[in-house]
Formats: C-alpha cells, structure tokens, sequence
C-alpha cells in the first residue's frame, strides 16, 4: 500500500441512522438514532440526510433533512455547498446557518414554470420551476450555478438574488438535428445531458447522454460535437475523439451516466459509464485515449499497481483532490470509491467494503457498507463526500 493510499484512507465512514427505507411521504420523522460525529482523521460521518427517503422541507440541519437518492454535492469557490436530489427533483443550497435552502425546484415533477417564464431573458423564481431529475450543478466565477436538468433535456441557469431567477440557457427540445454542430445555443437539441463542466479556455463541455456525444458550448454561444459519433459501443482509443464510440447508459428509461473532469494536466477525462472504465481527450491533439479500466470493457472488480489491469462496475463520478494528485472515482456497482494515483497509476480502495448496504457511523473507511455511491466531491480540505445515494445520505470521510 502506497503512502498515498494510506493517506487518503485517513478518512473514515461516516453514516447515519439505521433505517434506508424507500418511499417515505413527504413530512415522515427523522430518524432519532444519528450517532454523534467525532470528526477525527480516518473516521467519517453523515454529513446530510437521514437515511429515510423522502423530503421534510428546508430550513433544518443538514442531518435532520431527508434527502431521496442525493446524486451529488459541489463544492465551489463561487457558490456554498450545493446538492442535487435527484429523486425530490431540486437543487439545495447549504446555508451560513448550517440549514438547507432550496434555489430550483418544487414538490412537483416537470419542466419549468406554469407560465414558462424560465424560457424567457426575464427568468422565472426558482423555487416556481420544476425539474425532472437534475443531475449536476456547477458555478460560474460571478457566482452563477449551471444545472444539467437531465430528463428535461436543458441546461437551466440561476442567479445569485433572493430569487434564485433560474433561466433555460440551452436546450429546445429532445433529439439531435444534423446540423447541431457548431449551431447557435437557441437551436440546439440534446438527449438527456448528464453532466457539465468547464474547460480551462471557460467554455461547457456537456455528456449529451442519450445522444452518446461530448458536446461543447462555446463562450460565442454556438455548440458543437467534441467527441463521439452517437453511435453505442466501444472503439476509436488512439485516434480523434470526433470518431470515438462510447458506451453512456442509453436504454429505454436509463440511469445517469458520463460524468466529466478536467485533470491538473488539462486534459478531460471522462466516466465511459456502461465500458466500465476512464477515458481521456488530450484537448490540444483532440486524441482520445483508454485511461484506466478493462481493454475489453469488461465490469468488475480488480486493483493494484497498473491503470490497465483495474477493472470497475459502472463508474458513475469522478473528481480530483485539490491538489491534483489524485483521481476518485465513485465506483458505482463494486459499492466502493476508488482512488487512482496520478504519478504512478496504481488503483486502490479508499472508501467501503463492496457490500451493499450501510453499517454505522463513525465507521473505519474500509469497514464501511455502500449503497450504490452515485457521487464523489472534496471540499477544500479534501475532506471526501460521498453521495450514498441508495442509503439516502451524504457522507464525509475526514482527512
């Protein structure tokens, strides 16, 4: 075991109360057994929720509040701290009071305002547009958030007054016109766009999820095709990204797949979900390559010293420690976050068992039971939060 991984596994489980029922209404209790946090390097706590499914309103304490099937939190330089519940359709913002505060979304699934005002430069209040399963957040430096509202098929912005005034920024429709590349934002269409982030020139690199294509919006505000041909499958390492087949989730009713990272070394890298494995695209050649994961992209379960001998299952997120060397990657269906050393390449363990389930908190990382982690952030510290999605929480491991 490497230095780096004993350090990164001074971090712990945190967790929360006992129960992980699905489907609680709307006002269910809390869950009264949540074990004090001892805060201490290499132990862990439940940073949010209470591991029953469901929404009890704002303006509690993060671990008084439910949560239902919290796909991510982000922590920016320009924002507070920010989680996407996914399964109660909203975004949430962390308050100075330690409560949370919904910014986007209401009690009601759907797509955007009764008057369509978020269509419109005008804006509408956030907490009046509905989403329909969200799945990322990200900040611009003024302080503007950015949501991928996935199964709506848009980009929504919101502002920073009281309001939160969200608008639809890009996004007119489902589907994919020929013609879309390079086109202007008002006429583009997407397929469920799962995830965004910014590129180091300030343009939005977005997984068109279902469209099986990296696709960039440009400061100009036109957007083209980055990467894929929208064909499903697996091929184009070594040569233009623009010719690369990738493997996002893309069934009838899909889950969210394709998450996206820009590395310490400016390159992008990118969850290829259903390939079960890493990718990368050398933004300067637009050369494409395997990073890490199964030549034969193959799911399952191996780590050591080589990139290219690790296999995963279903890598759902991936984030680096704020200093760079260090890529997380929220192994979705192996129940574990993995940690990959950017020197040396080897791959390892930091966070759970492989077991599904959810064992107590103030848990040795190692010892601590996963329920399908959909999301991994760092704070500032490089404290690691993990989204617990089907535990229902949000978990800090401590540095």
């Amino acid at each position: 075991m490497n230095v780096l991984t004993k350090a990164l596994i001074a971090t712990v489980l945190l967790a929360s109360c006992g129960k992980t029922e699905t489907g609680a209404e709307t006002g269910a209790p809390v869950d009264p057994g949540l074990e004090p946090c001892e805060k201490a390097p290499g132990t862990g706590c439940t940073w949010a929720g209470t591991g029953l499914a469901g929404f009890n309103g704002d303006g509690l304490t993060l671990t008084e509040s439910m949560l239902y099937f919290p796909f991510d939190v982000e922590f920016s330089d320009y924002g507070p701290a920010t989680v996407v519940d996914w399964n109660n359709h909203k975004i949430r913002q962390v308050k100075t009071d330690g409560t949370f505060e919904t910014v986007m979304g209401t009690d009601f699934l759907g797509d955007g305002d009764p008057e369509m005002l978020d269509m419109t430069e005008a804006g509408a209040p956030g907490t009046t547009v509905n989403l329909n399963h969200p799945t990322e957040v990200i900040y611009w430096p003024d302080g503007v958030g950015l949501v991928a509202s996935w199964h709506t098929h848009k980009l929504r912005s919101f502002d920073t007054d009281a309001d939160h005034t969200t608008r639809v920024v890009l996004g007119f429709g489902v589907g994919f016109m020929p013609g879309d590349d390079e086109a202007p934002a008002d006429e583009v269409q997407m397929n469920q766009p799962s995830h965004v982030e910014f590129l180091p020139n300030g343009d939005v690199v977005i997984c068109d999820m279902r469209n099986l294509k990296l696709r960039v919006w440009t400061t100009r505000d036109t957007v083209y095709t980055l990467a894929g041909t929208g064909d499903k499958g697996y091929s184009g390492d070594g040569g233009p990204a623009i010719d690369a087949v990738f493997s996002f989730p893309k069934s009838e009713n899909p889950e969210p797949g394709g998450a996206l990272a820009v590395g310490p070394d400016g390159r992008l890298y990118i969850a290829d979900t259903e390939n079960s494995m890493i990718r990368v695209i050398d933004l300067e050649t637009g050369i494409v390559d395997r990073f890490a994961g199964s030549p034969t992209a193959e799911a399952g379960f191996a780590e050591g010293d080589r990139l290219t001998s690790a296999m995963f299952n279903f890598p759902r997120d991936i984030e680096f420690t704020k200093d760079g060397s260090t890529m997380l990657v929220a192994d979705d269906k192996n129940h574990r976050i993995r940690a990959i050393d950017m020197a040396t390449g080897a791959v390892s363990t930091i966070i759970g068992t492989g077991n599904l389930g959810y064992n107590g908190e103030n848990v040795d990382a190692l010892s601590a039971d996963l329920n399908r982690p959909f999301g991994v952030a760092v704070d500032q510290d490089d404290n690691i939060y993990v989204s617990d999605t089907h535990n229902h929480r949000i978990r800090v491991f401590y540095r």
